[in-house]
């Protein structure tokens, strides 16, 4: 009896792209260390507001407590909605019934999430401003940002156009899901924040 030979996955590749990645990210984390970032993260170091988030250590932990609720907030508001559109998700309910439910959710959230960034950066100043995947969170939440400002906005005037026959189009499905997408993206970079060396 022949017995297939189980094929061994080649590593090599992956491996070598992963430390592509990391030798772009240190790159650019070398990079912020030579702009005006690394003195106003040490500038910020002696405010007032970052001594005492640095000297009361409930302080940072309860910040993150709240970032990563209305991260969990905006998320599960997001995905509620794209269900929706998908029309996998509360159907018996109109679009703009769902969305007036869940889209406050969303800005709320961002709101908490600015605000709790706010306090962890001013909490860990340097370890934020010159850290590489820091900036790409920021910018991939300005996308989202402005990408979710679109697309509820769009969706909602179509639907309401359409009355209850409205479908979403596949454009709007396919853009529920990038947001969606982008959203696991700023988590993980959230996570990843603390394990990249600066």
């Amino acid at each position: 009896m022949h017995l297939a030979m189980r094929q061994v996955p080649d590593w090599g590749n992956s491996c070598l792209m992963f430390d592509l990645i990391f030798d772009f990210l240190f790159s650019i984390t070398d990079w912020l260390r030579t702009t005006v970032l690394l003195d106003f993260a040490f500038w910020i170091t002696e405010t007032s507001l970052s001594l005492f988030m640095v000297t009361n250590f409930w302080m940072v932990p309860i910040a993150q407590v709240f970032h990563i609720l209305a991260i969990g907030a905006a998320f599960g508001a997001t995905l509620m909605f794209t269900l929706r559109v998908h029309g996998k998700a509360a159907t018996d309910l109109s679009l703009e019934q769902v969305a007036g439910r869940y889209v406050p959710w969303i800005w709320y959230g961002l709101l908490v999430i600015v605000l709790s960034g706010l306090l962890m950066i001013t909490a860990e100043p340097i370890r934020n401003m010159v850290n590489a995947v820091f900036w790409i969170k920021m910018l991939v939440l300005l996308v989202t940002v402005f990408l979710s400002l679109g697309f509820i906005k769009s969706v909602r005037t179509k639907a309401a156009a359409s009355g209850a026959a409205w479908a979403a189009s596949s454009g709007a499905k396919t853009t529920s899901i990038l947001l969606i997408v982008l959203w696991l993206f700023i988590m993980l970079c959230g996570r990843w924040i603390a394990y990249v060396p600066v």
